[in-house]
């Protein structure tokens, strides 16, 4: 296993007629408003809490948000229901939101009940053709479960597994690693023939090569690649941190936006440590590639997603290019922003 077969686009997605699913459009957007305003009294708050987001979606109308959920966010159905949910929202209000999933704890747990010891070099996970057996189906089982939920949630999704749609091209990593990818492209327009019809493309986190051999991928790498090569205007991570904190135990030390520069200076003196500083690395770098911004948030805060992107504070840390000029209307930074 681990070949591509059948490379032909295949839609798979449960989803209603055009017609029935126009009649439920609002259905998910009625169904945040009514969760958001049962916790406010205050009829003025309640119309205010609109208008705080009306500039955003008028911002982001048809540009591509990629969002990347981790294993964290895929294992809790209440979590992940409710981030599901966001990125129905998004797509009804004329967003196009991609998202890359990560493969989660699910994946050492198959590996174990297949008599498979789960090695790692270097952070990744060493694979060899049993372990992409079970790795490639492990996969593709949570990323059929994301393109239903999509759907049970009044949305419609295409899952982009590589053996039917050639989408995130790669080429063979170290190695000594077995088969696993470096994503390097992506079938820019296939995302778009599929983002245009109102589907939500659901990413996983494999790859294949130019010889339609399948690999193991990072979903982080997979979420950059895709967000440079659709221009995306923002690029959010969401995982179980809250973002970058000066103090990591403490989350009320979080910073709510960074420059370049200003993160460069807090590796300098050890504020960001360990596993966050490659993941901060390639953030910057997405931004060097044209990615508008890069959010980090927390998907166990309660629509997460939509506070960070249609609020003025927002819930976690933006990466931006440089720091907005004061006096924005929009809140944190808006001047990188595509338009």
């Amino acid at each position: 296993m681990g070949a591509a077969g059948n490379t032909s686009p295949v839609v798979s997605l449960r989803t209603a007629s055009n017609t029935a699913r126009s009649l439920c459009a609002f259905g998910p957007i009625k169904r945040i408003l009514r969760v958001t305003f049962m916790t406010v009294a205050d009829p003025t708050s309640k119309a205010s809490i609109l208008i705080e987001a009306l500039p955003y979606i008028k911002r982001f109308h048809h540009q591509y948000v990629v969002v990347k959920l981790s294993g964290h966010g895929i294992e809790d159905p209440h979590i992940l229901d409710q981030f599901l949910l966001d990125l129905v929202w998004l797509e009804q209000v004329g967003v196009r939101p991609i998202l890359v999933h990560g493969g989660g704890s699910s994946i050492n747990k198959a590996m174990q009940a297949a008599g498979l010891e789960p090695r790692f070099s270097g952070g990744r996970r060493v694979t060899d053709a049993a372990t992409m057996e079970v790795v490639q189906r492990e996969v593709e089982r949570i990323n059929t479960h994301l393109v239903n939920r999509l759907c049970d949630l009044g949305g419609a999704a295409i899952g982009l597994v590589p053996s039917r749609h050639r989408v995130v091209c790669a080429e063979r990593s170290d190695p000594a690693l077995g088969l696993v990818g470096t994503p390097i492209s992506i079938d820019r327009e296939r995302v778009l023939r599929y983002a245009s019809r109102g589907l939500i493309p659901v990413v996983p986190p494999l790859s294949i090569d130019k010889s339609d051999e399948i690999l193991n991928t990072n979903a982080d790498d997979i979420a950059l690649v895709v967000a440079k090569g659709m221009m995306a205007a923002k690029l959010v991570f969401c995982s179980n941190v809250p973002g970058v904190c000066r103090d990591p135990s403490d989350p009320t030390t979080r910073i709510s936006s960074l420059t370049p520069d200003e993160v460069r200076s807090l590796v300098e003196q050890n504020v960001i440590q360990g596993g966050m500083i490659p993941k901060l690395e390639s953030c910057l770098a997405a931004l060097s590639f044209g990615v508008g911004k890069i959010h980090i948030i927390d998907a166990a805060v309660p629509h997460s997603l939509l506070l960070e992107i249609f609020t003025r504070e927002g819930v976690g840390t933006e990466l931006v290019s440089q720091r907005v000029a004061s006096g924005s209307s929009l809140g944190k930074d808006t001047s990188h922003e595509q338009q």
